[in-house]
Order: C-alpha cells, then sequence, then structure tokens
C-alpha cells in the first residue's frame, strides 16, 4: 500500500474543520448568479401574443393552440418546463423585448406539469370572408402604434385605430356570398383582400 502523499494528507486534515463550498439548498433559500437562466414566464402587460417565441424555441417547448368558434378566436401559448433548454431565444427574439423572460427559477420540481407551465392567452383577429387567423389583437395594435401616422395609410388599420380609440365603427356583417370590392375595407387576411383585388379587376375587363 502506498503512503498517501503530504499534500493530500493537508487538505484530508483541514477539509474537517473548514465550511463546504456548496451551498444549503433547500435548507436555506438559494440566490442565483445575476446572469442565471431559470424558467421562462410570460409578463401579461407586455406579450402581445405575435408567437415569435414559439417559432423561435429550438427545442419545441413552447405550444401555440389557436382555436376559432363563431367567427371569435382564442390563442393560448404555452411554456412546458420539461422541455425547455433554458438557451434563451424566446427572450432575445420577443419584439417587444419583456413580453417573456428567464426568470431566476430553478427548482421546477412538480408532480402536475400544470401548476409550473407559464402560460398566456389572447384575444385573435379573424377573417370577415374566409374566419382565418390573422393575428392576435394586442400584435396587431402594437404594430399600429409602432407605425404611429403611417397606419392611416390602411384601410383596415383606419378601423382597428377608432376601436382603440373607442371610437364606434359600424362594419356590416359578413354574409356567405362571392367576395366583393368593398370587402377590402373589412377586416381581412391577405388571400381573401388579392381575391378582392382580382375580382375587381375581372370587372373591369
Amino acid at each position: 500500500m502506498r503512503k498517501p502523499k503530504l499534500r493530500e494528507l493537508k487538505e484530508a486534515i483541514s477539509s474537517i474543520f473548514s465550511k463546504p463550498f456548496t451551498t444549503e439548498f433547500p435548507f436555506k433559500t438559494h440566490t442565483p448568479a445575476e446572469r442565471f437562466r431559470g424558467k421562462p414566464e410570460y409578463n401579461q402587460d407586455t406579450c402581445v401574443g405575435c408567437g415569435a417565441c414559439f417559432q423561435v424555441c429550438p427545442s419545441n417547448a413552447i405550444e401555440m393552440i389557436d382555436t376559432v368558434v363563431e367567427g371569435k378566436g382564442k390563442r393560448v401559448l404555452v411554456q412546458h418546463p420539461k422541455d425547455c433548454l433554458f438557451c434563451g431565444e424566446c427572450e432575445r427574439n420577443c419584439i417587444t423585448e419583456t413580453g417573456i423572460q428567464l426568470t431566476k427559477v430553478f427548482d421546477v420540481s412538480y408532480f402536475d406539469e400544470k401548476k409550473v407551465q407559464s402560460s398566456i392567452e389572447h384575444n385573435l383577429v379573424v377573417c370577415k370572408h374566409c374566419k382565418e387567423v390573422i393575428g392576435a389583437e394586442k400584435h396587431i395594435l402594437w404594430t399600429l402604434r409602432k407605425l404611429g401616422n403611417l397606419a392611416y395609410s390602411q384601410p383596415v388599420m383606419i378601423s382597428g385605430l377608432m376601436s382603440d380609440l373607442e371610437l364606434k365603427v359600424e362594419v356590416e356583417e359578413t354574409v356567405v356570398a362571392p367576395i366583393q370590392r368593398t370587402d377590402i375595407l373589412k377586416v381581412v387576411c391577405p388571400k381573401c383582400r388579392r381575391l378582392a383585388f382580382i375580382t375587381d379587376e375581372k370587372r373591369e375587363r
């Protein structure tokens, strides 16, 4: 049997009288480092429901569920901690910069995943003609504010601005009929808007 080195013997003896280098978690609350990347959380005030976080998540840890019933739509964004890599791509690509942010929360042990999920719900703007999803209501209004006066160059955006200012806007209810030129003044998706222009051009010829 080889004799222990003096350095190793010294470290073994000194460790008996010295404090451990590890933290006392879970008996005492652990404070992570300043740049620690913990569980992402949605901000109810600044998230606009654009879905950018869902698009860029490399591990598909964010789920986006769009539901349209009788012309009214809801979008739910759900962050699943079990699939999250804590890479920070969702925070880095957030268009509002604070819609979703990584927190200092690191202990995400659970029996029921729903208790640790971060989710947020948004109203959707739906095409008045084909009922396809155009986008989240807050996202469109956020875009209008970013554009400022330029937003008044687009008919649908004018309607959106008037609605945001709580001004009464009379909009005819959509009837199931061939798309008309006047439909471009309603809230319609790009596909229906293009069809309306094509229909009008054909009539002129």
